[in-house]
């Protein structure tokens, strides 16, 4: 389902704020009704697709599909692309797609780790219970990510829980700040758009 959220709106709306108008000028006694969004909605449409970019691709590092040193070069990428007319219709439904399919592949991997026996969990429980909690968990967030994307809401929170899961597996209480998804995400975003979009003002 492709969501048809506050994002598109804004998006068709940043076009028209964003392109120098080719129409001849108008009369001096003719007012132009106002734009129906303003300049705040199109900069906030543009952030939106950024950040939804920057989770795929700190899922694809996690994985090592993709270094961490090019997570910002390729948001700077996607940025000079898209600034002047946005994201294509196309560049939403795959960014959607991958979301979906990354991201539940994320939340797979977790939960085929913990089937086969391959966590190390820390040792303030029993294993059972964190296993017992970390399915339970696993399967209430699946649902919600799928929720999430459909609806052009962000995935960030839902990634962000299963990270928590990902550090219990790995005996940690919780997730070190330096690989946190929502600072990294937060972090790089803000790079990429200092470099390639600093007419944004985000």
């Amino acid at each position: 389902m492709v969501r048809l959220s506050p994002f598109v709106c804004a998006l068709l709306v940043g076009i028209g704020l964003l392109i120098p108008s080719t129409l001849p000028a108008r009369s001096a006694d003719y007012a132009p009704p106002p734009p129906t969004r303003s300049a705040s909605d199109a900069r906030q449409a543009l952030l939106s697709y950024v950040n939804d970019k920057a989770v795929l691709l700190l899922i694809r590092a996690s994985f090592n599909v993709l270094p961490d040193s090019e997570i910002v070069p390729t948001l700077e990428d996607d940025l000079k692309r898209i600034w002047a007319k946005g994201p294509t219709e196309k560049d939403l439904i795959e960014l959607d797609n991958d979301l979906i399919a990354e991201s539940s592949y994320y939340l797979v991997s977790l939960r085929y780790t913990i089937e086969a026996g391959g966590a190390a969990w820390p040792k303030d429980r029993p294993e059972k219970s964190y296993e017992a909690d970390s399915l339970a968990r696993l399967k209430t967030l699946q649902d919600q990510l799928l929720a999430d994307i459909t609806s052009g809401t962000d995935p960030l929170p839902v990634l962000a829980a299963a990270q928590s899961i990902w550090a219990l597996t790995n005996g940690m209480v919780a997730v070190p700040s330096a690989s946190q998804f929502a600072a990294r995400r937060d972090n790089s975003v803000a790079e990429a758009l200092k470099s390639a979009a600093p007419w944004a003002d985000i």
